[in-house]
């Protein structure tokens, strides 16, 4: 393989570009309002942020779930799209709109029957635990506004339509931003609520949020658009289809999800200033880890779509262009991560030993986030062509057989301090990366699920 094999035309990268940039703004966007929010509560007391930071790592694993059986059936809805096979992607949707309701009411009721046992595992503080309890209690219903807007959103990326839902985003941010100012300072005549009012605005932004969607839907989604009388008509081969496809993926986040909050709950041992800097920590890294998500929006798009028509060298050459690129691109990102590490801790009104600990953690991303982007870029890659099994093993099994383990005797059996703790849990994620190429030269990606050719492999 040489270097030219590595790099793409001005066309590829067009295309690229044009699906993939409006949702790196749209995440930059919302990484960035979410710093604000962060600010915002950190600026009350460092319990408020411990205690949302609590909460919303419970919401956390919610939401990967939802995002793997969602993302099961993107699978299918990448490939249907570029195989023409409307109806099949009708079903697809359906699919995602069940799975997002079954979400909901699962979801609702756990948050509400087992919310204090959960925010008790991060914390013993019964301040903390008490404003926890508060915020989730506002908070779960916002659930359900979002899984629907997941379905909804998650079916146009996988058909390359990514500009309207930027717009959609930017309308849901900005109205969470002005209420948090409002709800949460008590501005102009509102009520000074404190976190429960940050509760409020993102239930109120993420109910926005799905209106927006529903009339983007009945506009723009006449391809995989149904009346809610068919929601349950789904053929049962397809159906058997992408729950085979959708349940690895789900477990799969599951478990990876399950096992962040090991890592977290890990960290938490070494004391709440170490909890909120790991909340810091992700806030300011996000801002450069949103090219993840236009990394994976190019995939579905160029090698999902590209394997739906049974181009199956394209795919190949396509996968091969942009795990490279996500690598480069990674690379500058991290160059800018680490730079603002230097001022940008400046914004919270936080101690200075939680300030400590996230610049250290904060460059430790810099330093690393070109493998999280191989090994992201090599995860949707495997994802577009239902390697499912693989990105199991590479993801969450690995996570689960290495790293967690790792955290959870360093927090227990040492008194290593938790920048040190988090440095070599990230260090786990090089072979994670090697694992996961291995898997990806085997070639059992490519193939073309939507004409069911699934013998049809090309080796890398």
């Amino acid at each position: 393989m040489n270097l030219r094999s590595l790099v793409g035309d001005k066309k590829f990268y067009k295309s690229l570009f044009t699906v993939a940039l409006p949702i790196v703004a749209q995440q930059l966007i919302t990484s960035s309002v979410q710093l604000v929010d962060n600010v915002m509560v950190g600026s009350l007391e460092e319990s408020a942020i411990v205690s949302v930071s609590t909460v919303n790592q419970l919401y956390f694993v919610m939401m990967l779930i939802t995002f793997g059986a969602i993302g099961g059936a993107g699978i299918y809805s990448a490939q249907y799209f570029g195989s023409k096979d409307f109806d099949k992607l009708k079903q697809t949707f359906r699919f995602k709109i069940m799975t997002a309701l079954t979400v909901f009411f699962v979801s609702f009721i756990i948050f509400t029957v087992f919310g204090r046992t959960l925010i008790g595992f991060f914390t013993t503080n019964p301040v903390t635990i008490e404003n926890a309890m508060d915020y989730l209690k506002i908070i779960r219903f916002g659930i359900l506004p979002w899984v629907l807007t997941i379905a909804i959103v998650n079916t146009f990326r996988d058909m390359g339509i990514t500009k309207p839902l930027m717009f959609i985003s930017i309308a849901a941010i900005i109205t969470n931003t002005v209420l948090n100012a409002l709800l949460i300072f008590g501005l102009f005549g509102f009520p000074k609520l404190g976190i429960i009012g940050a509760a409020y605005a993102t239930v109120i932004a993420r109910t926005l949020e799905f209106v927006l969607s529903l009339v983007l839907l009945k506009r723009k989604g006449i391809a995989f658009d149904t009346k809610l009388k068919d929601v349950l008509k789904i053929d049962k081969k397809v159906l058997t289809s992408i729950f085979a496809m959708a349940l690895p993926l789900m477990l799969n986040e599951a478990l990876w999800s399950s096992g962040q909050t090991m890592f977290m709950q890990a960290y938490s041992m070494r004391g709440e200033y170490a909890f909120a800097a790991q909340n810091i920590t992700g806030a300011i890294s996000q801002l450069v880890f949103v090219t993840f998500g236009g990394v994976a929006t190019g995939i579905a798009v160029l090698v999902g779509n590209t394997l739906g028509r049974n181009e199956l060298e394209e795919a190949k050459e396509n996968a091969r262009k942009l795990i490279a690129f996500a690598v480069f691109f990674a690379a500058c990102m991290g160059v800018l991560l680490f730079i603002l590490s230097f001022f940008v801790l400046d914004i919270y009104k936080v101690a200075e030993e939680t300030k400590r600990i996230a610049q250290f953690n904060i460059r430790v991303n810099a330093l690393f986030i070109p493998v999280y982007s191989f090994n992201v870029a090599l995860y949707f890659t495997l994802r577009s062509g239902g390697d499912t099994k693989s990105t199991l093993l590479m993801d969450s099994v690995y996570m689960w057989v290495v790293a967690v383990p790792i955290a959870f005797v360093m927090s227990r059996f040492t008194n290593w301090p938790v920048t040190i703790m988090f440095l070599l849990v990230q260090v786990t994620d090089i072979p994670k990366g090697l694992f996961g190429l291995s898997r990806y030269r085997k070639g059992y990606w490519i193939k073309n699920l939507a004409k069911n050719e699934e013998k049809v492999i090309v080796k890398t």
